[in-house]
């Protein structure tokens, strides 16, 4: 199926009346979560207005404060249903669209979808990380796998552990159609801050005869023949066209008969509506459908599906 084909009818069929249904259920949702929130966080705010005014000993003030502050988070909890509830919605509706376009979508990754990107230094150093909207399929025969990664680095502030976001974006591995043996990394340039991450790369330094490409990039190999016999002058400036589309910096790496590539776009990707809004606002599903587009995008600007032309 080409992906936007007839989308205006799918989404008139199956999209408008699901979300018709699924607002009247969001709707009682949140109705049902505040009548029991609304009194708990009510009753924790008055107790906690009484116990700070009344009360004179400090350890009976204390102790009646902490209660009306766990009185408070009880009720605030309460309220967790709806995003439980939400996040059933949003599924359900990626699975609808996603799979209108023939994609195979599903809410995690597998749990080693990351390790050819760590393998190839694609990614910065990382504690902790987690995946989502993992979505499976072909553009016109070339098999792809990608998601969204949110990977957080640990350090030390105040005496105590915090996370500091270090990548946001998409983590995608095409099926490539020129055979290789070797491993090429292409490494987005950030200058000379830039040189102390390629310890991690792996191989020699390759220089083409490409200076556009080569401000764009730094490109490490196990094999400096095979990287030029990958990196024809047409699939170089396909490859500086693809980081201009993308909205943040992209990294690429020739590995086990794959691309794999990397878009760092700091934000997060087929995004879908807040449960604390009405869903029949469609502006969310035309965002959604520009990032499904870019996954045919990527293979059609690089020509993944002709390997006489790559």
């Amino acid at each position: 199926m080409t992906p936007g084909a007839d989308f205006d009818g799918f989404f008139a069929r199956e999209i408008a009346p699901f979300i018709e249904k699924k607002e009247a259920e969001r709707k009682l949702v949140v109705r049902r979560a505040l009548w029991r929130a609304l009194p708990v966080i009510a009753a924790g705010l008055l107790a906690f207005a009484v116990s700070s005014q009344v009360i004179e000993s400090e350890d009976a003030r204390g102790f009646a404060l902490f209660g009306s502050f766990a009185v408070m988070i009880v009720g605030a909890l309460m309220i967790t249903s709806v995003m439980t509830w939400g996040r059933t919605f949003a599924e359900e509706l990626s699975a609808k669209i996603f799979g209108h376009f023939g994609y195979l979508y599903s809410p995690k990754a597998p749990e080693n979808f990351l390790a050819p990107f760590r393998q190839c230094s694609l990614l910065p150093g990382y504690d902790r990380a987690s995946t989502e909207d993992h979505v499976l399929g072909e553009v016109d025969g070339v098999p792809f796998e990608l998601a969204e990664a949110f990977l957080e680095k640990k350090v030390r502030r105040d005496k105590r552990d915090e996370y500091d976001l270090v990548f946001r974006g998409l983590v995608a591995r095409y099926a490539f159609p020129k055979r290789f043996s070797g491993r090429t990394i292409v490494r987005g340039d950030r200058g000379f801050l830039n040189a102390l991450g390629h310890a991690g790369a792996g191989g020699e330094r390759v220089h083409l005869e490409d200076p556009r490409f080569e401000e764009r990039f730094d490109v490490f190999s196990s094999d400096q023949v095979e990287a030029r016999y990958l990196l024809t002058p047409a699939f170089m400036e396909r490859l500086v066209q693809l980081a201009d589309a993308s909205d943040g910096p992209m990294q690429a790496a020739f590995d086990g008969n794959d691309l794999l590539l990397v878009i760092d776009g700091r934000r997060g990707y087929f995004a879908q509506p807040s449960p604390w809004k009405d869903l029949r606002q469609s502006n969310h599903i035309r965002a959604f459908v520009e990032d499904i587009a870019f996954i045919r995008e990527i293979a059609e600007t690089l020509k993944l599906d002709a390997a006489t032309k790559v």
